[in-house]
């Protein structure tokens, strides 16, 4: 740190730095693989002068990530209809940055693969039985035990998508996506971007968005009518306990006290989710052809 340079830590190997009278986000990567990905992947946007994103300053140290600090930004809400239409729509020109950009030719992006993913993510929380049971009944484990199993088994009997390979955000959290202060919307964290069918990451921003909507696929489709060209296999992906799953994965790795900081909140998400399952599993079955 030097006297022109100001450093404000935001999270773990995140900073705000102000120097010169710029402001700017810089994150420290501990993989040279993943900053590589980063960096190239925004290069090659930024030459199709794609909007929605944030472009990457030049850096001497190659495991530093330099972005514009973006003033006034603020996270998408997906309870407001406005951030549900313009979160997809910008979703959907990242997605479609494959008709200029041939992505597949691209070795730093890793291949996608979401049953494999999905089915390491039921696995571990089989093995957690005894633990995840000190938080939730026996029936809800049970339960979410259950549609995991069922989700997997029917979308397994799908076919799959004829979607082409394009590149995929990779993690479509709600703080994730900003809208600037003119209104723009920017993606960050480009962390977990890889190589993938645009349906899979429709259908993990569903994920995110259904529990904001009282979990109502219907209503979903109307508002987004792309949604209704799902294949049975994507649709049949909204069946499995996504959100869920990871965020009880999440809970038990921390030390107990934040756990216990956290375990109310995510047993009434749980407890809502689960009481909406049966109406939302029968939508789904009616939708897919």
């Amino acid at each position: 740190m030097t006297a022109e340079q100001r450093f404000t830590k935001i999270k773990k190997n995140v900073w705000k730095m102000e120097a010169g009278g710029r402001v700017y986000s810089v994150k420290k990567y501990a993989s040279l693989a993943q900053a590589v990905k980063v960096r190239q992947l925004h290069q090659l946007l930024n030459v199709h002068h794609f909007p929605h994103i944030v472009s990457v300053l030049e850096e001497k140290d190659p495991l530093l990530i330099m972005q514009p600090w973006l003033e006034g930004a603020k996270a998408v809400n997906f309870k407001r209809r406005i951030d549900r239409i313009d979160s997809f729509n910008a979703l959907q020109a990242l997605h479609d940055t494959n008709s200029y950009i041939d992505w597949p030719s691209m070795s730093f992006l890793p291949h996608y693969h979401m049953l494999e993913k999905w089915e390491v993510r039921l696995a571990r929380f089989m093995e957690l039985r005894e633990i995840c049971q000190q938080f939730l009944s026996p029936k809800m484990y049970e339960e979410l035990l259950v549609y995991g199993k069922e989700a997997l088994k029917i979308s397994k009997k799908q076919p799959s998508s004829n979607n082409s390979l394009t590149l995929l955000h990779g993690d479509v959290v709600h703080h994730n996506i900003l809208r600037d202060g003119s209104g723009l919307i920017r993606f960050i964290d480009f962390d977990l971007a890889c190589l993938g069918a645009e349906e899979d990451e429709l259908v993990l921003w569903m994920h995110r968005v259904l529990p904001q909507i009282t979990y109502n696929p219907s209503f979903l489709m109307g508002e987004h009518p792309a949604l209704q060209h799902l294949s049975n296999q994507a649709l049949a992906k909204l069946l499995y306990p996504n959100e869920m799953l990871r965020e009880w994965l999440h809970l038990l790795s921390l030390p107990a006290a934040q756990q216990q900081r956290m375990v109310s909140k995510l047993l009434l998400f749980t407890e809502t989710a689960l009481s909406q399952w049966p109406r939302l599993w029968y939508d789904v079955e009616r939708m897919m052809k």
